[in-house]
């Protein structure tokens, strides 16, 4: 009688959206990874994530440890930065470096 709702079946979902509908933590995953160079083997800059293998992912994770390590550094080193500035006086329009350089040094 009445057609409520769709009125045809869904589409079948591909294979990462099953993933990414059955695992709620693959939500972000990329649609494609870079896979670092390694012995013998040239980087690759956009590797489909439904091609890559076990191993481009590890090296892609690896990849992105190293990118993610070098911007925490920077950040505890600004961080670090501000608090020495701060401790020794500095105020919001002082040039950070030179107002940190006015502070004692660590012992």
């Amino acid at each position: 009688m009445f057609s409520f709702g769709k009125s045809t079946p869904d589409a079948p979902l591909s294979a990462i959206k099953a993933l990414q509908k059955s695992h709620y933590s693959l939500g972000s995953l990329p649609e494609t990874i870079r896979v670092p160079a390694s012995p013998g083997h040239d980087a690759v800059d956009a590797r489909p994530i439904t091609e890559a293998t076990l191993d481009d992912i590890a090296f892609a994770v690896g990849g992105l440890e190293a990118e993610f390590n070098a911007i925490g550094d920077r950040m505890h080193a600004l961080r670090k930065l501000s608090q020495i500035a701060r401790d020794a006086g500095g105020v919001g329009a002082d040039r950070a470096v030179e107002a940190a350089a006015r502070a004692k040094a660590e012992r």
